[in-house]
């Protein structure tokens, strides 16, 4: 009985370990944009750090140019994480490769914690991950020639 206690008291602790994963940011964010919920995406990314200021013309562009991108690149599809680099246990840099309807792109965020709770760093994307994956590939058969 007491083996039993144990195994479930591990499994009670293995979904909270990956629910706190970066505070959820990411999923948060990707939540609202799979809802067409762009600029509610970004307030959310601002949200999450006082000392970013989330009313100048920079968040504005960046709002523009997320809900420009149902008409350039059709709807949200997808994420996956394909980049995690961490830097000790209080800074992440992560990117991820979110699929729309006509093509891919990079999403990358930069979180911190600098206490208890994971904060918003900063955030970009581009549609260039294609080009980086071509070269990268391209490099390793440049490599392999004899």
């Amino acid at each position: 009985m007491k083996r039993l206690a144990a195994i479930l008291a591990c499994l009670a602790v293995i979904p909270l370990a990956r629910a706190d994963d970066y505070g959820g940011i990411p999923e948060r964010f990707f939540a609202l944009i799979a809802k067409g919920e762009t600029s509610q995406a970004i307030d959310f990314l601002y949200g999450t750090n006082r000392w970013v200021d989330g009313n100048g013309d920079q968040v504005k562009n960046l709002k523009g140019e997320l809900a420009k991108l149902h008409g350039l690149v059709g709807g949200y599809l997808f994420n996956e994480r394909i980049v995690e680099q961490k830097v000790g246990a209080h800074y992440a840099h992560l990117i991820y490769l979110v699929g729309f309807e006509r093509q891919p792109l990079r999403f990358e965020f930069k979180v911190y914690k600098p206490g208890g709770d994971w904060r918003f760093q900063g955030v970009s994307f581009d549609a260039r991950l294609t080009e980086d994956i071509d070269k990268l590939a391209n490099g390793r058969l440049a490599g392999a020639a004899p």
